[in-house]
Order: C-alpha cells, then structure tokens, then sequence
C-alpha cells in the first residue's frame, strides 16, 4: 500500500482518497481525502479496505499467514519436521509456548498451527524416547 503525500496546491491529489497506513502510527489506518488526512482513523470493520488483504476473513487467513502468531506459524512448521525425530521436543515446545502467546494476545489467529505442533510433537517424541530407549537395551 502506498503511503500519499499532500497534493501540489492546485494539482491533481497526491493518491486517490481512501484508507491508507496511518503515517503517524497511532492507528492501523488513517482516511487520505485525496488532498490530506483526516482526523478519522481505523476503518470500521465493515468498511472494504481498498481492496487489500482482509485479516478476519477465513479463506484468506487459511491460505495466508495474516493475523497470525508469528510463533505458531513457527510451531507449524516445526511440527512438520518432527517426523525426523530429533524435532519432536522442539515442536512440542513451540505448540505449547505458541497456545500461551494467544491465550495472553486475544485477536491473534493460529490454534489450530499450535495444536498441531503439540500433537505431531508429543507423537513423535514418545516415538523418539522408544527409539532412544530400544537403541541403549
């Protein structure tokens, strides 16, 4: 998304008029009239937003990260990989640390990324401690 500036006085506005990346930082999005910004900050929820990415709708969070922790994304992935073994504890870590991260952040999406780190961690680490334990007897 581009960031408009202030149009040349007596020239055509710098962007069209709509809801841009609040320059200041004290909200997600600041109304551009075409000329300058407003004092309206945010759109409502139920404004479009310009045709960008809408974080709270399902098919679009199920295909993209967005609104995501950034940590169950981690834990996902890392879940993934524990089918090596040596992955497992660390998968199962994550989920766990992932599920506390959302439970104090309300807002933020990724349960279900959590729990699968959690279970594919668990499975595998109890697979890992089998072969740990059949490979020292």
């Amino acid at each position: 998304m581009t960031v408009p500036g202030a149009a040349a006085p007596g020239g055509p506005p710098a962007a069209p008029p709509g809801w841009y990346a609040d320059p200041w930082g004290q909200a997600p999005t600041r109304w551009f009239d075409g000329v300058g910004w407003t004092a309206s900050v945010g759109p409502p929820p139920w404004a479009p937003t310009g045709g960008g990415v809408d974080a709270h709708d399902a098919a679009t969070r199920m295909l993209l990260p967005v609104g995501r922790s950034p940590l169950s994304i981690v834990a996902g992935y890392v879940g993934l990989l524990s089918i090596l073994l040596v992955f497992a504890p660390v998968a199962l870590a994550l989920g766990i640390l992932a599920l506390r991260q959302l439970q104090r952040t309300p807002g933020l999406y990724g349960r279900g990324r959590a729990i699968f780190a959690i279970v594919m961690g668990g499975v595998f680490t109890v697979v890992l401690i089998t072969v740990l334990v059949h490979a020292s007897a």
